[in-house]
């Protein structure tokens, strides 16, 4: 009797891998080259090296979805040709009850979710990030594909535009040199709208990737630079920005591309994840402003005057007469606040603005988190020479940009606590410094949310993957006179829900619905075990 299981259960067993083998073939494949149209869809400068490799690759995520039905379906067809043909009969007549019949199919469904769980959680995250980086490409192909065709390319929240581009040794080992002629870079903020913008003869950009990370220096010649706050334009012979943009890998930024320990390590530290990142440093921007604006309102107070010095006018200095400065709005006496340019020393304009705004922006206008310029922002001017020949005109805006503060205070660096520590006591007088900090906390709560979900649904993925063979089996055996497509057409809907509601309860724990998502997700389990249940006594009972 011990012998004779083991015989039909390796039969059937081999069945069944045969016929689960090649319905997961087609599958894969036939899903994977889909898989690759809707980056040719949308313009990605895919070679075709590039998009076999891309197909290649993709066949491994493919399995996640594949298998579960490939998995049901070849268990439906052995089980169901079984029974047709009286070979499940011939085994109950010498005395296997179903359940004995069915261990290769319980078997083979406890390592299949075991397998695909394991898999969700760690290979196919890495495929996933080889798969984002052929769709990003090499970042030098990707610019030159761009060149060619008169297009800007995106570089972190960077536009870059040039007409020309040529190659040439880089000074670093593993990098990059790109050499551009007439270029035009832009800074863009999420809306879509241009925060700055700098336009240059030459630039130079290195690229190194460095950790999961490419970073990218860039060097301009001859530029000029404008900013959507100081309004006006600044000449400079050579912009170098003190900070590298950073552009991270796919499975830098993609939760899905995240192995299960990546997830928990990003979960536990949140700064690690690029966009929170991108937001830490808006604040670290916000509460610099803050404290330099903080500084100037001490300086007014006690002596009533700013001595500030041109960074791109040599011999230009402007001082600013006021009593005190409140959410950056200069505060004059009876007066009125006055700006008075001098050259060299002496006296050549007095400018008596009716609002006054001051703010800070980077000294190129791109290069975020490093030096830091003043901005005067005037509005309805009434400008007065020297000269007392010359009439007092009137200018409806005067904007005084790249600006230093002489013997200002120098700015210390805060570590994340701290800052996080000042940031909340700063938000309860500083409205732009609460609403960086909302968002701030806001990503948290998603990235939360998203770490939290991507685990639960490959878990669900998985168990769904060894449920789905045991309901094909169970359904074959009971509708073994009915066509064997309708019997998979039958398990087929409750897999198929499975999923749906797997996808709807891992958005709704997105959301912060943790219980109700979590609950929305397995119920779709349950359904299929109510089902498997269901048809099991049915059976039983005929």
């Amino acid at each position: 009797m011990l012998t004779m299981p083991w015989r039909l259960h390796r039969y059937l067993l081999v069945e069944l891998l045969r016929i689960i083998g090649l319905t997961t073939a087609v599958l894969v494949v036939v899903t994977a080259f889909g898989a690759v149209i809707k980056p040719l869809a949308t313009g990605v400068p895919l070679g075709p090296g590039q998009a076999l490799t891309y197909v290649a690759l993709s066949t491994v995520p493919m399995l996640q979805y594949a298998l579960p039905f490939a998995a049901g379906f070849g268990a439906t067809l052995v089980l169901h040709r079984m029974a047709s043909d009286n070979e499940i009969a011939a085994m109950a007549a010498a005395g296997l009850p179903y359940r004995v019949i069915l261990v290769p199919v319980i078997t083979f469904a406890a390592v299949l979710a075991i397998v695909l769980s394991i898999l969700a959680n760690t290979a196919i995250p890495q495929i996933y990030a080889v798969m984002g980086r052929v769709i990003a490409g090499d970042m030098v192909t990707l610019l030159e594909h761009s060149v060619r065709n008169g297009q800007p390319m995106a570089i972190g929240d960077m536009q870059i535009w040039a007409e020309h581009m040529r190659l040439s040794e880089s000074p670093t080992p593993g990098g990059k040199r790109v050499q551009l002629d007439r270029v035009a870079a832009a800074r863009v903020a999420g809306d879509g709208a241009i925060q700055s913008d700098v336009s240059a003869r030459a630039a130079v950009l290195d690229m190194q990737e460095v950790d999961g990370v490419v970073e990218v220096r860039m060097v301009m010649e001859d530029a000029v630079s404008w900013d959507a706050h100081g309004g006006g334009l600044c000449g400079f012979p050579r912009i170098e920005p003190t900070r590298p943009i950073s552009v991270p890998m796919p499975e830098r930024v993609e939760p899905m591309a995240m192995t299960r320990s990546e997830l928990i390590e990003v979960a536990a530290n949140p700064i690690r994840y690029p966009p929170i990142a991108e937001t830490v440093q808006v604040l670290r921007d916000a509460l610099r402003e803050d404290h330099e604006l903080h500084n100037m309102q001490q300086r007014l107070r006690a002596d009533g005057v700013l001595q500030m010095e041109s960074l791109d006018r040599p011999g230009r200095s402007w001082s600013i007469v006021a009593k005190d400065i409140k959410r950056g709005v200069l505060v004059g006496d009876s007066t009125g606040v006055r700006v008075i340019q001098k050259v060299n020393g002496k006296i050549q304009s007095t400018f008596v603005p009716a609002v006054a705004h001051v703010r800070l922006q980077s000294v190129t206008g791109l290069d975020r988190g490093g030096a830091r310029s003043i901005v005067i922002a005037m509005n309805d001017v009434r400008v007065q020479s020297s000269d007392s020949r010359v009439p007092a005109n009137h200018r409806a805006t005067v904007d005084v940009a790249n600006l230093t503060l002489l013997r200002g205070a120098a700015y210390t660096p805060l570590d994340h606590a701290q800052m996080l520590e000042q940031a909340e006591l700063a938000a309860q007088s500083n409205a732009g410094i609460a609403n960086v900090l909302r968002r701030l906390r806001h990503q948290e709560t998603q990235l939360q949310g998203q770490v939290t979900s991507r685990l639960w649904r490959r878990w669900a993925v998985g168990i769904t993957a060894g449920l789905l063979p045991l309901l094909g089996a169970v359904l074959a055996l009971l509708l073994r006179h009915a066509q064997p497509l309708s019997v998979y057409m039958i398990g087929f809907i409750p897999g198929l829900l499975d999923l749906v509601l797997i996808s709807a309860g891992a958005g709704s724990i997105r959301q912060g619905h943790l219980l109700g998502g979590l609950g929305l997700m397995w119920s779709g389990s349950f359904i299929v075990l109510l089902a498997t249940g269901f048809a099991w006594w049915r059976l039983r009972r005929n």
